[in-house]
């Protein structure tokens, strides 16, 4: 119920959000996220980033005294695995698609924006292939997966964001740090690397 109630704070902002001339209008970014799990069965010697494009639309909105920067997009989370013992090798790679909503309060320093604030992500749609290599011989199947097989993911993240003149433009490095773990038993996280424009 917290998660639910969570989902649909975020979309307030837009709703109580009044527009201020400093604040940046509507604008529109793309990135590619280079993502990984952790937890107890993901070691970092078992387990590698996966990537995957992501693209949305933001805002930039006052929240009662508090600047904000909020949006929604379609963003790739996942991970590869990889398990070695003797003549057996297994490999999984995972790239899932979630569309999440997102806020973040930036805060200038010099030229940059730096940004830290909170997402939600609902599971759309992924693939997953496993491979299995045992005595020389090797089997790969790759399977979509279903629209529920992970629940709602949340997270923390942290940003700077550099402009590019007085254009509208600018480019950007987004970390992700989840906090809720999912049905494979992983906290996804990565890097966003993004550019974006705003009217």
């Amino acid at each position: 119920m917290k998660k639910v109630l969570l989902m649909v704070a975020l979309p307030v902002c837009f709703v109580l959000g009044q527009d201020q001339p400093e604040l940046p209008g509507w604008g529109v970014y793309v990135g590619y996220g280079q993502m990984g799990a952790t937890g107890d069965d993901f070691g970092s010697d078992s387990t590698t980033t996966t990537g995957g494009l992501g693209f949305g639309v933001s805002k930039g909105v006052w929240l009662g005294g508090m600047p904000l920067q909020v949006g929604v997009g379609l963003h790739p989370r996942g991970f590869k695995k990889e398990i070695e013992e003797g003549d057996f090798k297994s490999t999984q790679d995972w790239k899932l698609q979630y569309l999440d909503l997102w806020a973040q309060m930036p805060y200038p320093l010099g030229p940059v924006f730096l940004a830290a604030g909170l997402n939600v992500g609902m599971f759309v749609g992924g693939t997953a292939e496993v491979g299995l290599e045992f005595l020389g011989e090797s089997i790969s199947e790759e399977s979509k997966l279903d629209s529920d097989a992970f629940g709602l993911d949340y997270g923390l993240n942290f940003g700077v964001a550099y402009p590019i003149g007085d254009t509208g433009a600018q480019v950007g490095v987004l970390y992700v740090l989840g906090l809720e773990e999912s049905n494979a038993g992983a906290k996804f996280n990565g890097l966003f690397f993004n550019a974006g424009y705003s009217f």
